[in-house]
C-alpha cells in the first residue's frame, strides 16, 4: 500500500471535479447462499431486511448481461444508516458458482470499521461465539485489524483506528516508519484480546515493538 498526498490546489475552470462519494453498497456473488446469509446475519448482529428468491417463469437473462437482481436468490443486509445514504451489503446466490474456486483475480478483502479497540476485541470475541478465528491480526501503526474468512474465502477485516485524529493517521502514514513496513507487526489475537481484558494501557497494548502479543 502507498499514499499519495492529496493536491489541494483548485481545479482549473475548463476541468471537471469529482462530487464527494461514498461506498454504499457492496455485492459478493454466491454458490453458497445459505451459509454466507448465516455468517453475515452473526457479523451485522442482524439478519437480511429484504430477501427474494426468482421466479421460475420469469424471462430468461439476455446473453451477455451480467447477473440482475431479478435474476439471483437476493438479500439485502444494512450495514449503517447515515442521514444522506445507507451502507448496504447484498448477496447474489448463483446456482452456477456452486462447488467453484473463490481464488483468482478479484476482491481481495474488505473492511468493517468499529468505533475503539474495545469494539474490536468485543466484535473478535462476538465471532468466536460461532467458532470464527481470525486468519491473521496486525497492528498496521495507524490502525489494528483483525481478519477472517466467509464461507466462500472472501477475507473480511475489521478494523479500528489507533489515533484520535485524522492529521495523526495522515502524519504517520506519511513517515519513515509507515513507509518501512507498512504491514505493521503481526499479532497473536489470543494474546492480544486476553492483554487488553487483563487492562493492559492502550498505548502500550499498540506499539510496534511490543512482543508480548506479537505473533
Amino acid at each position: 500500500m502507498t499514499t499519495t498526498p492529496q493536491s489541494t490546489a483548485a481545479p482549473a475552470a475548463t476541468e471537471t471535479q469529482a462530487v464527494a462519494l461514498q461506498i454504499a453498497e457492496l455485492v459478493l456473488k454466491t454458490g453458497r447462499y445459505d451459509d454466507m446469509a448465516a455468517f453475515y446475519t452473526h457479523v451485522l448482529g442482524h439478519g437480511p431486511f429484504y430477501e427474494r428468491t426468482p421466479d421460475p417463469d420469469a424471462p430468461p437473462r439476455p446473453a451477455g448481461m451480467p447477473e440482475r437482481a431479478v435474476d439471483v436468490r437476493l438479500g439485502f443486509f444494512r450495514v449503517h444508516d447515515a442521514p444522506h445514504g445507507s451502507q448496504v451489503l447484498a448477496l447474489f446466490g448463483i446456482d452456477s458458482l456452486i462447488g467453484t474456486d473463490a481464488s483468482g483475480p478479484g476482491l481481495h478483502h474488505f473492511q468493517f470499521g468499529v468505533g475503539s479497540l474495545g469494539e474490536l476485541v468485543a466484535q473478535y470475541e462476538h465471532m468466536a461465539s460461532m467458532g470464527a478465528r481470525p486468519h491473521r491480526a496486525a497492528n498496521h501503526g495507524q490502525a489494528t485489524s483483525f481478519y477472517y474468512r466467509d464461507p466462500d474465502r472472501n477475507i473480511v477485516e475489521f478494523s479500528c483506528a489507533n489515533f484520535a485524529t485524522t492529521e495523526e493517521e495522515v502524519a504517520f502514514m506519511s513517515g519513515p516508519v509507515f513507509a518501512a513496513n507498512p504491514s505493521g507487526l503481526e499479532l497473536n489475537p489470543e494474546r492480544f484480546v486476553a492483554r487488553f481484558r487483563a487492562g493492559d494501557p492502550e498505548d502500550e497494548l499498540l506499539r510496534l515493538d511490543n512482543q508480548a502479543v506479537a505473533l
